[in-house]
């Protein structure tokens, strides 16, 4: 990988972000999951193809960003707004995976207009969808214990506890893509072998997951664990995409969504799983440009 283009942040923080695909296409912004960074992203030759321009984003504290950690889950939209500004582009897609897509959702809420449409993929949700006992008993053992102990232990000291769960101390490369591969369960690991470099991508970004330290893991989590999101401020069309077999993000964490998004639709894959989004990213493109008229 090359080295990423970098930003200076108003308040002096570094925004780490590649800018691939078609540079004349469609600007799209891609926010990765946690552990993750920008990295770990589908291949750029197919989102050139496609038609786009990605700018893939390393968010506060993880891959080549500087760490954030007084800021609350809306300063993403901020630092995109920066981002925009300084590639000389006024209006962009969003497109979310995982807890990505949590981060999208609470950036659209600050860009307001320079948001095109969002793509949420297999999305963590705002943390009051915890609340709802059908959405929680739809997902797999390790995220319903998850959030079961997001009820009743403070965020901060339960993002400290899962941080070394969710990447190993220490992290060689063949513990990363042990861990990779484990973490992805069958039907992921399925989904992954259809994209050659899948695999060796999502490995990459989590070793960069914790380049700035691993208080910057514990940070993020801490963030997507903030109450309060409006999320009748996201008035950019909305897609969601869910797979059938996806327990972290299962069809009724998309349900939940729609039922309290302006404008926003399921898409559903009866025989997918959490890592849809490397063998549909294709298919994921043109949705959103077509929902977004572009």
């Amino acid at each position: 990988m090359e080295a990423p283009r970098t930003l200076r942040l108003p308040d002096g923080r570094t925004l780490a972000y590649d800018d691939v695909g078609d540079p004349d296409g469609s600007p799209l912004v891609y926010l990765h999951g946690t552990p993750d960074s920008r990295l770990a992203r589908p291949p750029d030759h197919v989102t050139a193809a496609a038609g786009v321009r990605l700018l893939a984003v390393d968010r506060p504290g993880a891959g080549d960003s500087d760490r954030a950690p007084w800021a609350g889950l809306a300063a993403l939209g901020e630092d995109l707004q920066a981002l925009l500004e300084h590639v000389g582009v006024p209006r962009a897609l969003l497109v979310g995976w995982s807890a990505g897509g949590l981060g999208a959702l609470a950036a659209a809420t600050v860009m307001g207009e320079r948001v095109l449409g969002i793509g949420l993929v297999a999305p963590v949700p705002p943390v009051e969808a915890y609340e709802d006992d059908a959405l929680v008993a739809a997902m797999g053992p390790g995220r319903r214990h998850f959030v079961e102990l997001a009820r009743e232990v403070p965020r901060a000291e339960l993002a400290g506890e899962v941080a070394p769960y969710l990447v190993p101390d220490p992290l060689s490369p063949q513990i990363a893509l042990e861990h990779v591969l484990e973490a992805a369960g069958e039907r992921g690991r399925q989904e992954l072998a259809e994209v050659p470099g899948a695999v060796e991508a999502l490995v990459a970004g989590l070793e960069a997951s914790v380049r700035q330290g691993r208080p910057a893991l514990v940070e993020d989590v801490v963030r997507q664990l903030e109450p309060g999101l409006d999320l009748a401020l996201v008035t950019a069309p909305v897609r969601t995409f869910h797979g059938a077999s996806d327990g972290a993000s299962p069809p009724e964490v998309g349900a939940w969504l729609v039922s309290r998004l302006p404008n926003a639709v399921l898409d559903l894959s009866p025989d997918a799983g959490h890592h849809l989004l490397f063998p549909r990213w294709r298919g994921i493109l043109r949705a959103l440009r077509r929902d977004a008229g572009i």
